[in-house]
């Protein structure tokens, strides 16, 4: 029997197109399990770590399927690489959680138990419902939670995950929301693919809000330029697009060409001064070599006005947007001898838009 549920266990992530087993993930969750339950000792998430089918060591997360802030861009998963046969008790009425596997060893159903501490019977408070294609690539999770502690208890889906897949299975999004058509925008993870398939940019959203980041990849799949949409610094009701540069030290500051012409401190009297910092000095050292005026190359200086503006001649405004596309993350505006902002050159909305719209196929379309 052991041996039976090792087999069955390994082959979770390489299953069959025989999937009709686990069903639906939208279920009644006190509905009778056609399937066979296999008790373990340990419950669903929570911060432990866990032995995994090879050997290897996996942490437990709160959730089935997630997408990192950085790093690979695809989802990722931690149930189906656990060696649940390690955690496997012969009596139910001592298992904090009870999982559910079809035929092909792929893992429909995770219920988490409450354990009486005197004894008694454990009861169900939740857990998880998992959907598969007919390849057997994971399209959907739903948690269910109690929300009546009368009898007979009472269940609802309290957060679900989407993993939309194109003809090819190839990912195009994964949806922290239902699986349905619904025109508002969904928060999530879209990813943006050329006619072969490849991944062009993965696409961060939010609910409602629209884009907020877009990483772009090349012909090989490595990282490139990243894209962030964020307030601005001067006006917190205008949001800007622009690439991101990596620097702790850099508070970033995203204007349009035109907007040169408008820089304010709000402070009248200060010295100010736009300056390139030369190529060879770091930004974040500890140092702070970046803040030494002889590292520094004067673009346009000036003192501001009653107003407390910055007033830019055309010619210097010209001067300093030249630079900023030249030399971007290394253009720094002084409102005063001790304060900077590292100036970005905001994008094009049209180009925001192509740049942010998952359906577009050019490999080029952020610039």
């Amino acid at each position: 029997m052991h041996k039976r549920l090792v087999l069955m266990l390994a082959a979770i992530a390489h299953a069959g197109p025989a999937l009709a087993a686990c069903g639906p993930a939208a279920v009644d969750f006190t509905a009778p399990v056609a399937l066979t339950a296999v008790p373990v000792s340990v419950g669903l998430g929570g911060d432990r770590v866990l032995l995994g089918r090879q050997g290897e060591r996996i942490a437990a997360r709160n959730t089935p399927a997630w997408v990192e802030d950085s790093g690979d861009p695809l989802p990722r998963t931690w149930m189906d690489k656990v060696d649940w046969s390690a955690y496997r008790l012969d009596k139910a009425s001592q298992a904090p959680a009870r999982l559910y596997f079809d035929g092909d060893g792929r893992l429909c159903r995770a219920e988490h138990y409450e354990i009486p501490r005197h004894g008694g019977t454990p009861f169900l408070a939740g857990g998880y419902t998992l959907e598969y294609d007919g390849a057997g690539a994971l399209t959907r999770v739903i948690e269910y939670e109690q929300t009546s502690v009368r009898r007979p208890a009472t269940y609802e889906a309290s957060r679900q995950t989407c993993l939309k897949r194109d003809g090819r299975g190839a990912l195009t999004a994964f949806i922290n929301e239902a699986c349905d058509d619904k025109q508002e925008p969904a928060g999530g993870r879209f990813y943006a693919r050329d006619a072969a398939g490849r991944l062009l940019r993965a696409i961060d959203t939010i609910s409602q809000g629209g884009a907020f980041q877009v990483q772009t990849y090349d012909a090989q799949g490595q990282p490139q330029q990243r894209y962030l949409r964020r307030h601005s610094p001067g006006d917190g009701a205008r949001s800007y697009a622009d690439a991101a540069h990596a620097s702790s030290d850099s508070r970033p500051y995203p204007v349009r060409r035109e907007e040169l012409g408008k820089l304010s401190t709000e402070v009248p009297g200060n010295d100010w001064r736009i300056v390139s910092i030369a190529d060879e000095v770091p930004l974040d050292d500890t140092d702070m070599q970046s803040w030494n005026p002889d590292t520094q190359t004067i673009l346009a200086q000036g003192v501001t006005d009653a107003q407390g503006r910055a007033p830019l001649a055309a010619n210097a405004q010209e001067r300093v947007w030249q630079a900023m596309r030249d030399k971007p993350g290394r253009i720094f505006w002084y409102s005063d001898l001790m304060s900077r902002v590292l100036l970005l050159p905001a994008m094009d909305e049209a180009r925001w838009r192509a740049c942010a719209d998952p359906a577009n196929q050019a490999a080029d379309a952020c610039g």
